[in-house]
């Protein structure tokens, strides 16, 4: 259903219910009872993530005024895009950060961006293992930089990998220092099918998608062309769209609950259109006492 037909329901199920006193909203995942009338919106906000906007352009100037693809389900938070990216000079003017503190890192390799990840301490970085091949020796690691914001470019000391399921740790040479950047908890509590969720979406720009968690076998049938990608029940499967195009994921990206990330993405993107797509998710809280554990042991 586009997202044009959504809106003229909308504005019908406004007109018909507009006389009424009152009209209970509905949860998400709830079934009203045979008869009993409700704000369509809630089913709105079930069918597609909410919130959305259309995507606007970003250059350099910030993003302008004119949209990019009407159906797009991104958000993108400018105020962060911003942020990552201030710093650099145009030939008119520099860009100046704004005060917004986040937790967002990028891998860079040979001054390449190959991953995202999140700062969890003031020396760890948490990202995906498959971000690095599986012949790294520990005298590599010097190869591998994390850059935070306005640009800033940060060493890294060693690489640690295996100790956690699909996950890797980045510890850098010294504690960050970095007016804008601040670690994020850690989940807290175990996620369930159906619990609303953030996918953040850094392959292009900054972007993010509210969506839910689905069943693995959604991950399977997205992923059954990749013989690289096994798929346990450790794994968390979200929702992703069913438009290629809006698939902006990389390895390393993460998924929030509430405010504490709660899954690391272990592959990347692997949408086709017009299918279920889901997204494949390391576990962050099934691996939270090993992460609390590196934690503790490099805050000396």
């Amino acid at each position: 259903m586009h997202l044009e037909t959504l809106v003229i329901v909308l504005v019908v199920s406004q007109e018909i219910f507009g006389s009424l006193e009152s009209v209970p909203q509905m949860n998400v995942g709830e079934i009203p009872r045979n008869g009993q009338l409700f704000q369509i919106v809630r089913v709105i906000e079930y069918i597609v993530p909410y919130p959305y906007q259309r995507s606007p352009k970003i250059s350099a100037r910030g993003p302008s005024t004119k949209t990019g693809d009407p159906n797009s389900l991104e958000i993108i938070p400018a105020d962060i895009e911003s942020l990552l990216t201030a710093g650099e000079t145009t030939t008119t003017t520099t860009l100046k950060p704004k005060a917004v503190k986040h937790f967002l890192m990028r891998v860079l390799y040979e001054n390449k961006v190959i991953c995202s990840g999140a700062l969890i301490s003031s020396r760890l970085v948490l990202t995906s293992a498959h971000c690095f091949p599986k012949t790294l020796r520990k005298n590599q690691a010097h190869l591998y930089k994390l850059q935070a914001s306005r640009s800033r470019i940060y060493s890294v000391d060693s690489i640690i990998l295996g100790s956690i399921e699909d996950m890797a740790l980045l510890l850098l040479k010294s504690p960050l220092q970095d007016a804008f950047v601040q670690p994020i908890e850690l989940c807290d509590q175990p996620l369930r099918r159906s619990d609303n969720v953030t996918m953040y979406m850094s392959h292009e720009h900054l972007r993010f998608l509210r969506t839910k968690l689905i069943a693995n076998r959604n991950c399977k049938r997205s992923y059954a062309q990749d013989e690289n990608a096994f798929i346990t029940k450790t794994m968390l499967c979200a929702l992703n769209s069913n438009r290629l195009v809006d698939c902006q994921t990389t390895k390393g990206d993460l998924l929030l609950h509430g405010d504490r990330v709660c899954g690391v993405d272990i592959y990347g993107q692997h949408c086709s259109d017009g299918a279920i797509n889901g997204e494949l998710y390391a576990d962050v809280f099934k691996a939270r006492t090993q992460l609390m554990g590196f934690i503790k042991r490099y805050s000396k």
